[in-house]
């Protein structure tokens, strides 16, 4: 390639370069816009971060709010037991012994429902996929036991620089008092952010990112939510987060997850409703809803800069 076709061929791609560049910042505002009027008139407080592929840093609404994370909560216990296990301080394959009188009662927990007797043994790795895939409360408070607490995981999510997310309680304290889970909170940024700090692989192992990722994959709760109105086979890696329904209002219906866009990259999407006196159908379309704004503004992008 001659100087002159190499000139040519550099201010083309800056050329294509700049078209993208452009076509995102103008059109961000419509997404924006399109999330607005999904949320607009909800008897509810709705948090929204978006973050594409091509973005420097996610698209948010109601950045300054508390969101009660309930059960996704459940994505930053696991990736602290995992950099535990990477480091060498908790064996995946050791044994834990549940003992159906001492764990938390009338709670959801497929693991006791899949468990006979008074007694019975798991191992620590898979206390982690029913915690992650099945959300099971029981699981994820023998986790807490393992790791040191709210408190350490608490500590891990600062180390991470995750500044706007908070974790006082486990499931037990969160089901004595209603008040508490409110406590357990993150701010939208702080949903894109653990979000963002799991996509880029580099806080764990291959084996425990990959582990990890299958879990969240495998989630069984919340069909209708992300993954709701989004094309059937789209790869949909979330941690969703229920509370029960007090005085007709729901404290937290969540999803926060990574959706593969046709291209194989990453689109994170987290949509949290807050003290909704919506239904529950209602609360998981809002979600659903937002993915596939977000989802379907990604492919608009991808085929206004595609060759024909």
């Amino acid at each position: 390639m001659n100087v002159i076709a190499k000139r040519v061929f550099t201010s083309a791609a800056l050329l294509i370069l700049s078209l993208n560049s452009s076509l995102v910042s103008a059109q961000s505002p419509l997404l924006k816009e399109q999330i607005e009027t999904i949320v607009t008139g909800k008897q509810a407080t709705i948090g929204v971060a978006v973050w594409g592929p091509d973005d420097l840093d996610p698209l948010l609404v109601n950045p300054f709010e508390k969101f009660p994370m309930q059960s996704v909560f459940k994505l930053h216990l696991a990736m602290f037991a995992l950099h535990q296990a990477d480091q060498g301080k908790l064996d995946l394959n050791q044994s834990v012994t549940v003992k159906r009188a001492e764990v938390l009662q009338n709670t959801w927990s497929p693991m006791m429902k899949d468990h006979q007797g008074e007694e019975f043994i798991v191992v620590v790795q898979q206390l982690l996929q029913y915690s992650v895939s099945h959300s099971d409360n029981v699981a994820c408070d023998l986790l807490f036991e393992l790791v040191g607490g709210p408190a350490a995981l608490h500590a891990y999510i600062q180390s991470l620089g995750i500044k706007e997310t908070e974790v006082v309680a486990n499931e037990a304290q969160m089901h004595a008092d209603d008040q508490v889970q409110y406590q357990n909170w993150t701010s939208m940024k702080g949903a894109a952010q653990i979000l963002k700090k799991f996509e880029q692989k580099k806080q764990l192992s291959e084996t425990s990112q990959a582990l990890l990722w299958k879990w969240m994959v495998e989630t069984t709760t919340g069909p209708q939510r992300l993954k709701g109105l989004l094309p059937a086979g789209t790869i949909v890696a979330h941690k969703t987060g229920t509370s029960g329904v007090r005085a007709g209002k729901t404290a937290a219906t969540n999803d926060a997850g990574i959706i593969i866009l046709p291209d194989g990259r990453p689109l994170l999407v987290a949509v949290f409703v807050k003290d909704s006196a919506e239904s529950a159908r209602s609360n998981e379309a809002i979600i659903a809803q937002v993915a596939q704004a977000a989802y379907q503004f990604e492919l608009k992008k991808l085929s206004a800069v595609s060759p024909d």
